[in-house]
């Protein structure tokens, strides 16, 4: 069944009528008529089965048929503060990481970052962002989006998770401790935040930084990765560290 996110409080109406957007998906994408039935979630941890009653260009209404029960509220947050980088990259990273569980995702300008999005334009980057968030959660079977934090610096990311329990920098000029091993010391402790430069990383200033916090600078193998290739590494390697990927 074809799922679909809609804003909080539109699943509490006796007659669902679906945004615009949505509708348009619905109607134009999907190709669903009168009689078909959708998933809705709404970010709240609700889900229902809706069967349609209205299908057309401008209006999709439906009505519900089941309301799922609630998952329990998700404890283990992992949290990546993401160096801005270049063109579509930061819509590939939202879609992967929404896909592996990531609870929030904040872009970082760093010392390196190419990318200086500022006002407007950045205000329309996160709404993109968002809308790849959702869709990706429409698509994996997540009730939750993605939180897409405000955009920060280094710095000030660091010092708002300085309490977290378990803090790593991914650095590629860190050679004699790697991830795994990190991870396997800090027990199964949450939040979890990371922090991933952008595709020239992070100075040693930054790193020095960072390490100040109590940040732990790890490896990610002898291969140099990709910006998107790491924070997917370190999202799939931390979710599967803590059994998160088992059935």
């Amino acid at each position: 069944m074809h799922r679909a996110y809609v804003d909080p409080g539109i699943l509490d109406e006796s007659v669902i009528s679906l945004p615009r957007d949505t509708a348009h998906y619905v109607a134009r994408v999907l190709r669903l008529r009168v009689g078909d039935q959708i998933g809705l979630f709404d970010d709240n941890g609700r889900e229902c089965v809706v069967r349609l009653t209205h299908v057309s260009a401008g209006l999709v209404q439906g009505e519900r048929v089941t309301l799922l029960a609630s998952p329990p509220p998700c404890s283990k947050v992992v949290v990546l503060g993401q160096g801005l980088p270049q063109g579509a990259r930061m819509d590939w990273i939202v879609e992967k990481c929404s896909e592996l569980g990531l609870s929030t995702l904040v872009p970082l300008q760093t010392e390196l970052s190419v990318v200086r999005s500022v006002g407007q334009r950045m205000t329309e980057k996160m709404a993109r962002w968002q809308r790849i968030a959702a869709a990706a959660a429409g698509q994996c079977g997540r009730r939750t989006l993605l939180e897409l934090g405000n955009p920060s610096s280094l710095a000030d990311f660091c010092a708002r998770y300085d309490a977290a329990p378990v803090k790593i920098i991914c650095w590629e000029q860190e050679t004699s401790r790697g991830i795994r091993q990190v991870l396997e010391t800090r027990d199964d402790r949450y939040p979890i935040a990371v922090l991933v430069g952008p595709e020239s990383g992070f100075t040693e200033d930054e790193v020095a930084v960072a390490e100040a916090h109590g940040f732990v600078p790890v490896s990610l193998g002898p291969r140099r990765l990709r910006t998107e290739t790491a924070a997917v590494a370190v999202t799939g390697i931390i979710r599967y560290s803590r059994g998160e990927l088992d059935p």
